[in-house]
This record gives C-alpha cells, structure tokens and sequence, in this order.
C-alpha cells in the first residue's frame, strides 16, 4: 500500500476511535478534523505540523548541517556543488569541484533527496564527476558530498513536540545461505525491496548454508533494508535519544524523523531530518507494523488537539 492510501486508513481508524469527525473535501485532498470544538487540516492526509522555516530547513541537507554543526551536533560532513546556471553568482562557491577531486570513496546525492533517490556512491573522480554532471543535468540546483561510511546500524527517531515517541534502527539488506539457491534466487525469495543491489554483486555465487551476504548499501526500507525494534536496553538508545532532542529543538520541529548513524568504528552522528514523516514501508515490514503505526499517529492526534482556538 502506497503511504498516501496508508495514513488514510490509519488515520480514518483512529478518528474513528478517538470521536474525532473527519470530513473530507476537495476530491479527498483536504480533510478537515474537529473534535471538542477545535478543527485541524490534513492535505493528502499529511500533517503538516512543522513550520515553513523547520520544513524548509529539514529539506535541505547542506542547509540542515549547517545549522546543527554550529550548534556541536556530530553530523556526518556536508560540502555542496551549486549548478552555476540555476544558482547565478555560485561559481566561487563550487571551486572547480575540489570537493570529489580525491581518491576517497563518497556518497553523492540531491541535496534535497528522498527515500535513497538520487543518492549514489562513487570511488573515482570520473565517476564522481559523471554523477555530478548527471545530476545537474536533471536540472537539480544543488548536490551534496559526503565521505563514505561504513555504517553499523542506521538509527530512526520519531521526534514529537519536544518528544522522542519512538526510536528503530535499520540494516543493510542482506540474504543468508541455504548451500543450494544463488544470492539472485534468495534475493528474489526473501528480500520485499531492492531497488539498487551493491556493484559487482556476484548474483550466481551460491553461499554456504548460514552464510550471510550484504547484497545492498543503502538504509532505506524502499531500498531493502532491514528494520529492527529497539528499546531502551539498546547500547545506543539513550544516545541516539539525546542527540535527536537536541536536533530537533534546534530546528524547532514538531513533527520530524532524526536519522542517527553509528559506523562500525562506534562513531555515532546525525545523517539527516525528515519533516514528512512516512512510515509505511516500516510498519510493512514489521510483526504488528499496524498497530504500531496507529500508536505513532494516535499520538500525533492527540498533540493536535491538545492545544488550539476553538471554532
């Protein structure tokens, strides 16, 4: 179920539960909200909590980096390229692309990148510079440049109004042996997603039964990655909690995903901010995801109406 379709049901569920009367207009776009004599608005059944500057902010990724490294928050380094002729004046800035002209393997990506889209990898300067050209040719304003990670697990905190309500971590992709199908067979058996396998993936090489293989590189669940619960027994919990208090007080959110990485050398930093919160592909790939996924927007709700002029 695509997440439009998925928080309507969602929330169309806990209106019903909580005595909220959900009224829906403009072709299903906008639903209006009332409860106790204070209304809100969804539009295509999104929330919308966050202020223009949080949302805005949230979106841009050099932008969010910025502000969270001039407060001391550990963020993984951002550099940025501007396309010089959607951004006049940027020339200076982009310094004849110094930032991949190196040996070092980094991660390439839209600077307002979604979902694991327009986020590669490259360990060349040719195939750096070709992705950068690729992407401006996609007419996108501004690329970001980050050194590559080896990344342990990659941490999700749902931030609400001051709040942590709850916390996940996720893997990479992986499959484990049988001794008798291809990692192309138990891919296409065990894995929902997976959208971009690693490079130079051997698909026809049959691992021993019990051996585990990555077969991807990204933490996306839409790119096959792999949710796991956590709770505060976690040896990152309190950490990841912290940080993610930190992150979005700074950037004054209401409603938000903080993305916290720890690396195999137990480093541990913020990746990026979310302020749409989309959590279908999570609650798909979970034991009682639903239920889950009710508790998080039941909460959400209950903020909503909490405070507000009335009708």
């Amino acid at each position: 179920m695509d997440a439009p379709l998925f928080r309507k049901k969602v929330i169309e569920e806990i209106c019903q539960e909580k005595g909220i009367e959900k009224i829906d207009i403009s072709y299903d776009w906008i639903s209006l909200l009332r409860k106790n004599g204070i209304e809100r608005k969804l539009v295509n059944h999104n929330f919308y909590l966050n202020s223009k500057l949080s949302s805005g902010l949230a979106k841009d990724k050099y932008s969010t980096y910025a502000v969270l490294s001039y407060y001391d928050i550990p963020m993984i380094k951002h550099e940025v390229l501007f396309h010089e002729k959607l951004i006049p004046g940027s020339e200076n800035i982009n310094q004849n692309y110094e930032c991949v002209k190196n040996a070092e393997k980094q991660i390439i990506k839209a600077n307002d990148s979604s979902e694991g889209k327009d986020v590669f990898v490259a360990n060349t300067q040719e195939e750096k510079l070709q992705i950068v050209n690729s992407l401006f040719e996609k007419q996108i304003p501004a690329i970001v440049v980050c050194p590559y990670q080896e990344i342990e697990y990659e941490y999700r905190a749902i931030f609400l109004y001051g709040e942590i309500i709850y916390i996940y971590k996720k893997q990479k992709p992986f499959v484990v042996g049988d001794g008798k199908l291809n990692v192309k067979e138990l891919m296409a058996r065990d894995l929902k997603y997976l959208l971009e396998p690693i490079k130079d993936l051997e698909l026809e090489k049959i691992p021993a039964e019990g051996e585990k293989v990555i077969v991807g590189w990204k933490h996306n669940l839409s790119n096959g990655a792999i949710p796991l619960l956590v709770d505060d027994t976690d040896l990152y919990y309190e950490k990841v909690k912290k940080i993610a208090l930190q992150v979005g007080k700074i950037m004054q959110l209401s409603f938000s995903t903080i993305d916290i990485m720890v690396t195999e050398k137990k480093e541990v930093s913020v990746m990026e901010v979310n302020s749409e919160v989309v959590i279908s592909k999570f609650c798909e790939s979970m034991p009682n995801g639903y239920e889950i996924a009710k508790q998080i927007y039941g909460k959400v709700m209950d903020k909503m109406f909490e405070k507000g002029e009335t009708l």
